[in-house]
């Protein structure tokens, strides 16, 4: 009964810990491209990447503005266990993509384990499983939706 009711904050500290990695991919990225010669420039200097920044920059700030929510919601005793799972959810999901793009914008080097990007990538597959699967977590958004149970 007790792993029950503390599901919601388990899922909320993987959210945490998610938006964490994601916001650093992002620190280690941008450092990485405005570094990184392509062509004479760097990389930070074309329109593509660019726009590949720019959408991950958006995706972590509505993801942290919705996570520090959920924090002032358990502080406050309120965290719903359909809260905490849309926050594992996306939180999850929006870790693993901007580690996808981020690798993605380090080229070969960021599939090699000397970089923070590619450990990141590695180490960080398993946060969509943990404390309950995304399709779990979509479960128990959608019961609470449609009010099955």
């Amino acid at each position: 009964m007790q792993l029950v009711e503390q599901l919601p904050q388990e899922r909320l500290i993987v959210a945490i810990r998610s938006t964490a990695i994601a916001e650093a991919a992002l620190r280690w990225t941008v450092e990485y491209t405005n570094e990184r010669q392509a062509f004479g420039r760097p990389i930070a200097g074309f329109q593509n990447t660019r726009f590949k920044l720019a959408e991950v920059q958006s995706n972590l700030l509505m993801l942290r503005v919705f996570v520090d929510k959920c924090i002032e919601l358990l502080m406050a005793g309120e965290l719903s266990a359909e809260d905490a799972a849309v926050a594992k959810l996306r939180s999850t999901e929006i870790m693993s993509d901007t580690l996808d793009e981020c690798l993605q914008l380090h080229g070969g080097y960021g599939y090699m384990r000397e970089y923070p990007i590619g450990r990141a990538w590695v180490d960080n597959r398993y946060a969509r499983i943990a404390s309950g699967s995304s399709e779990i977590m979509k479960e128990i958004i959608g019961r609470n939706l449609t009010g099955q149970r």
